[in-house]
C-alpha cells in the first residue's frame, strides 16, 4: 500500500463534462489555480473517455478530435496541455484510462473495433451498424475475456505511459469490469450463475495483474502508483464482473461460490478511489428512508475499509451532484471521507464551477 496518497486531496476533472470550458487556456489555468487554492493535491486527467476516444498521443486508438461534438480538441493534446499546468503549479497527476468502454450507444461503434469484440447481448443488439437496445450503461463495451481486446487496451497503456510517465504520479482505470449486464445470466440455475460470477471475476483480476506490471515496469522516470475506480456498491459490484475486495475477505452472499476470495485485486492495488455516490451522508439517514446503511457516504466508506482489510488506500470518493443546493450536506460528506479515512475525490470539477463552490473545498 502506497502511503503517497494517504492524505490525498484529489480533484477528478472529466473530459466530457469540461472540454468547452477547458479549450480555452485561461479557464484551464483558472481550473488549476484553483485546484490549488482549494487546497486539492491530485488532479485526475481523462486521458481515455468511456466512448474509447483519447484525448493524448496514441497510434491505436481515434482522438477525442475526430468526434464531431469535440471538434475544438482536433490536432491539440490535452494529456499534455493539462499536465504541463499541473506540473506547474505543484500538482500531482493521475492519468486515467477507460478500459473496456470503446463506443457510446446509439452511435455508430468507432473503429477500429470490430462488432465480434463486443460482449454478447451488446453484439445482439447492433442494428445498421449501431447499438440500439436501451441500456443501463451509456457505454458500449468490448469483452474483457476475448485476447484481441484485452492486448488493445494494455497496448493504449503502455503507449501513455511511455509518452507521458515523466509527468505522473499515478495511473487509475475506471471500467475496468463488464457493463452492468446482470440479467444476461440471471436465468441460469444458481451453481450456473455463481460460477459465472467467479469466472467474469478472475478474468478481471488477471487483467489488473497485467495492467499493474505495465504500469510499475514501463515508466520512464519513477515508480508510478497503480489504482482502480470503482462503485463502493460491493453487494452489488459482481454484476459488474469485479472482485475488488482483500483475498482474505470471505463474503457472505447467495451468489458467491467456493474460491471466489481468490479473485479479490485488492493486495494488488497502491490505492483504491470507491464511489461513496449517496446523498445520505450518515448511515441514520439511510435507514431512516428504509436504504440498506451502505447507501449512505458513512456506510459506504465503511464497507470499503471492510472488504479490502487494510490491504490499499481507500480513497472515498463523493458526487457533488448529489448535494445540488445542499452546501452543508456536501460538507459534511467531505468531512466523513476526511475523518474515516483521511483522503476524498470529488467527482467532478464541473460542479465547484456551476455551484460555485471552490471556497468550500478549502
Amino acid at each position: 500500500m502506497s502511503e503517497a496518497l494517504q492524505h490525498a486531496k484529489v480533484l477528478w476533472i472529466d473530459f466530457m463534462a469540461n472540454a468547452n470550458s477547458l479549450i480555452d487556456k485561461e479557464k484551464r489555468e483558472t481550473y488549476i489555480i484553483n485546484a490549488k487554492k482549494a487546497g486539492f493535491t491530485h488532479v485526475v486527467i481523462d486521458a481515455k473517455t468511456p466512448y474509447g476516444y483519447v484525448t493524448g498521443k496514441s497510434s491505436y486508438a481515434p482522438p477525442i478530435g475526430e468526434w464531431e461534438r469535440f471538434k475544438t480538441w482536433k490536432d491539440k493534446d490535452y494529456v499534455f496541455i493539462m499536465l504541463e499546468l499541473i506540473n506547474h503549479y505543484g500538482l500531482k497527476a493521475i492519468l486515467k484510462l477507460d478500459v473496456f468502454g470503446e463506443g457510446k450507444v446509439g452511435d455508430f461503434v468507432a473503429p477500429p473495433i470490430a462488432p465480434d469484440w463486443l460482449v454478447s447481448y451488446q453484439q445482439r443488439a447492433i442494428k445498421d451498424g449501431k447499438i440500439t437496445a436501451k441500456e443501463r450503461e451509456h457505454s458500449i463495451f468490448v469483452n474483457p475475456e476475448l485476447e484481441i481486446v484485452q492486448k488493445y487496451e494494455l497496448n493504449i497503456m503502455r503507449e501513455f505511459i511511455k509518452n507521458y510517465g515523466r509527468f505522473l504520479d499515478a495511473v487509475i482505470l475506471d471500467r475496468c469490469r463488464y457493463p452492468k449486464d446482470g440479467a444476461e445470466f440471471m436465468e441460469r440455475t444458481s451453481l450456473e450463475y455463481k460460477n459465472e460470477v467467479k469466472k467474469r471475476a478472475q478474468t478481471i483480476y488477471d487483467f489488473v495483474l497485467k495492467a499493474k506490471q505495465i504500469v510499475k515496469n514501463s515508466q520512464p522516470v519513477k515508480e508510478l502508483n497503480f489504482g482502480v475506480y470503482v462503485g463502493s456498491w460491493y453487494p452489488d459490484f459482481h454484476l459488474e464482473g469485479v472482485n475488488w475486495a482483500s483475498k482474505e475477505y470471505l463474503a457472505d452472499y447467495d451468489w458467491v461460490i467456493q474460491g471466489y476470495e481468490q479473485t479479490g485485486y485488492a493486495q494488488e492495488l497502491d490505492f483504491i478511489m470507491t464511489g461513496c455516490y449517496y446523498p445520505d451522508v450518515y448511515r441514520k439517514e439511510a435507514l431512516q428512508k428504509g436504504l440498506e446503511e451502505w447507501k449512505s457516504v458513512e456506510g459506504a466508506i465503511d464497507l470499503s475499509n471492510k472488504v479490502t482489510m487494510g490491504e490499499t488506500q481507500i480513497i472515498p470518493s463523493i458526487f457533488l451532484h448529489d448535494y445540488k443546493q445542499n452546501e452543508k450536506q456536501f460538507l459534511s460528506a467531505m468531512e466523513m471521507c476526511g475523518r474515516k479515512n483521511g483522503s476524498f475525490m470529488l467527482f467532478d470539477a464541473v460542479y465547484l464551477e456551476m455551484y460555485d463552490w471552490w471556497k468550500l473545498v478549502k
